[in-house]
């Protein structure tokens, strides 16, 4: 009877395996390295393999301070300090939730019976772990979901908690979840040195928002890499992490991620906040009657084209539904179908990596000049030059503009705004059609149909798409 040989470690299991002992910090080299030494690679780059399982592992085994630098993911939490704010009901009731309070600061999918509590002394705190079962109104209805808490009443009357006071949390053993807790009476809190930390805190997770890939982070790797950023993360402790998202306002976050709090909105919470009539995009600011005055030059660029531009000139008090109907007169889009939508596109990154993040400003429906963004005043978008706003007619076919402010000037006397002052000298293409009869023609149409078929662009003009194929479709070009 053979005997089956063994299954070799899988790269996940040698990396936890080699982080586990370290008491520091390691070179990612050395450890892409002493990988390739326990697990061969037969791929065309092997470093290029290991380092995308070193990626996979951020978050569950490690953490990257910096790109050359790997860190254990519990030396990241090893002696972490953070508060909780307390209020009457947990005071009372002495039960305080673990979702949102501890969960983040545990390994993923921890046990909960394994959870254990100390005081200051190293004396074990008394808990038990309870449900608790609320209801939730959401726009689908009334469902009900239970909540785990940590029921420690006895130790807080003990410690004569008030719901004034903070409690004061330390991690002490990440991988075995073991907390020191602490109270800090409301007299004894450093104000000062409190709204420091936070904002430190808030500091380090914006910047790791900012040189993201994405326009979003995921908590598990973002908060125990902003605790191994943190100057002193053992000292006197910050908010919660989520608390001083809340605080600091440029961010949000749902538990799992953190985006920005103006950024773009999924499908999902789209369709939540139309079911519950809340805006979509951010209200427009107040500007003063000087700022209404002013005139914004912007140029417009096709953004799959650059050639193809238009440079309008718009009073600041005039709105995105009057800046919309001139962007569809200048590139001959129609005037009274589909959609156009606007975006303010913030710079993020550094200038080397420049990226932008997307405002939503609304749409507008040109018919009757409705949508979130038809009131919307220019001055309202608080655009300086060179900032940027992105254009888009037609969701459908999504055809997408970028619009760069250039000067913003005094208003000309006797000049009605908003105007066309300039656009790109136009390269004309000829109908493909009226070129084989040896004639040249400016085509002023593409068959997308035909394009598809033959594989190349089939152009036509004015007279030539009369006797095109009726079910064929034709859009219209810029030039």
């Amino acid at each position: 009877m053979s005997t089956a040989e063994p299954k070799p470690p899988s790269y996940s299991e040698i990396i936890a395996s080699l982080l586990r002992p370290l008491q520091g910090p390691i070179a990612l080299d050395n450890l892409v390295e002493q990988i390739l030494q326990l697990h061969p690679s037969q791929a065309r780059n092997p470093r290029q393999t290991v380092l995308q399982h070193i990626r996979e592992a951020q978050g569950e085994y490690l953490v990257r301070p910096d790109p050359k630098t790997i860190l254990p993911l519990h030396l990241a939490f090893q002696g972490v300090r953070f508060r909780l704010q307390l209020d009457r009901e947990i005071v009372s009731t002495g039960l305080l939730e673990i979702e949102n309070n501890l969960r983040s600061y545990l390994p993923r999918n921890f046990p909960l019976q394994r959870l254990s509590f100390v005081d200051k002394l190293g004396h074990p705190i008394p808990f038990e772990i309870k449900g608790v079962t609320r209801q939730e109104e959401t726009f689908l209805g009334t469902s009900n979901y239970t909540q785990q808490h940590i029921k420690i009443g006895q130790w807080f009357r003990a410690q004569k908690m008030y719901a004034k006071d903070h409690l004061l949390v330390t991690i002490l053993d990440w991988e075995n979840g073991v907390f020191q807790l602490e109270r800090e009476p409301a007299s004894a809190r450093q104000q000062t040195l409190l709204r420091q930390r936070n904002q430190e805190l808030g500091n380090i997770l914006w910047n790791l928002l900012e040189t993201a890939s994405d326009e979003v982070i995921y908590t598990h790797i973002a908060v125990p890499t902003a605790y191994t950023l943190m100057p002193d993360k053992n000292g006197y402790p910050a908010d919660h992490w989520q608390a001083v998202i809340k605080e600091d306002g440029r961010m949000e976050s749902d538990g799992f991620d953190i985006r920005y709090s103006d950024g773009r909105l999924s499908m999902l919470e789209v369709m939540i906040r139309r079911e519950s009539g809340k805006r979509i995009s951010a209200p427009p600011e107040k500007f003063s009657r000087e700022q209404g005055q002013k005139i914004y030059r912007l140029k417009a660029e096709l953004a799959d084209n650059p050639k193809i531009w238009r440079k309008i000139e718009i009073q600041g008090k005039q709105t995105l539904a009057d800046l919309d109907e001139a962007l569809r007169r200048a590139f001959n889009h129609d005037a009274f179908d589909h959609l156009g939508g606007f975006w303010k596109l913030i710079p993020r990154g550094t200038e080397k990596s420049r990226r932008y993040r997307e405002v939503d400003l609304g749409d507008v429906y040109p018919l009757r000049q409705g949508g979130e963004a038809a009131k919307t005043g220019i001055a309202a978008v608080s655009l300086g030059i060179g900032e940027k706003i992105k254009y888009v007619y037609d969701f459908g076919d999504w055809i997408e503009h970028i619009l760069t402010v250039e000067s913003i000037e005094e208003p000309q006397q006797g000049i009605t705004y908003p105007r066309e002052v300039e656009r790109n000298q136009p390269q004309y293409e000829f109908c493909v059609e009226c070129q084989k009869k040896g004639k040249e023609t400016i085509a002023e149409w593409i068959c997308l149909s035909c394009s598809n078929t033959e594989g190349k662009e089939v152009l036509l003009c004015n007279h030539c798409v009369r006797g095109h194929e009726d079910d064929h479709y034709v859009d219209e070009i810029i030039y």
